[in-house]
């Protein structure tokens, strides 16, 4: 049996995994964490002989010790392709920063700096591969997603959903870190821009209305 996690260790490591990542700042200062694990194709093409869930099985074998001292909720997940979900729950972002496996394993370093209200995570050094470490798995395929419930005051995503104010990262050899920078006192409006606009709509309808009153009186004068 040893043996055979061995060989499936060094396959996954070899043709890696699929991961995406998504992270939640909420109104109440607390993270949530969530990491949906599969393989890629060509990873299960090599156990044909077997369902994709099984493999799934023997991986959650091979690292639900390291998942389950660090506090981490796992299970399995039956879709159109099965994959493992892995959550956890921090109370400040300075615990996630410090306590995140998920995400200190790949960054050199990951950074929470807090000016009052004004609180910026950064990373440094992304590194998706480490095959001398077989408690690590080789991420082939990432997704990083951040959903901030405060307005973003600087960052360098590579797309930005506005209406849910979710950051999405493409990291790669020449953009390896992340950085998001937000107000912890100012709650994200899906509307504000939209209230914005009709404010500067009905600024101009009113600044209108009253050009066209003065006109009217100056020429009524005039005649």
């Amino acid at each position: 049996m040893k043996k055979i996690v061995i060989l499936l260790v060094f396959i996954f490591l070899i043709t890696g995994c699929r991961v995406k990542y998504n992270l939640s700042l909420n109104e109440d200062l607390t993270i949530d964490e969530t990491a949906m694990l599969t393989g890629t194709d060509e990873f299960f093409n090599v156990y044909y002989k077997t369902t994709r869930k099984n493999v799934l099985k023997s991986f959650i074998e091979i690292y639900q010790d390291i998942l389950t001292q660090n506090n981490y909720q796992f299970e399995l997940k039956e879709d159109d392709i099965p994959y493992v979900l892995v959550t956890k729950k921090y109370s400040n972002v300075s615990e996630y920063a410090q306590d995140s496996i998920l995400f200190n394993d790949y960054f050199d370093e990951v950074k929470v700096t807090e000016d009052g209200n004004i609180k910026k995570i950064e990373t440094v050094g992304f590194h998706p591969n480490e095959p001398d470490n077989p408690d690590r798995f080789n991420v082939k395929e990432l997704e990083i997603a951040i959903k901030c419930a405060y307005n973003v005051k600087n960052h360098n995503a590579t797309k930005v959903d506005k209406l849910s104010n979710t950051y999405y990262y493409d990291l790669n050899e020449n953009n390896n870190h992340i950085l998001l920078e937000y107000d912890s006192s100012s709650n994200f409006n899906p509307n504000s821009d939209l209230i914005r606009i009709i404010i500067i709509c009905a600024a101009i309808i009113i600044v209108l209305w009253i050009t066209v009153i003065y006109l009217n009186k100056k020429n009524k004068r005039n005649n």
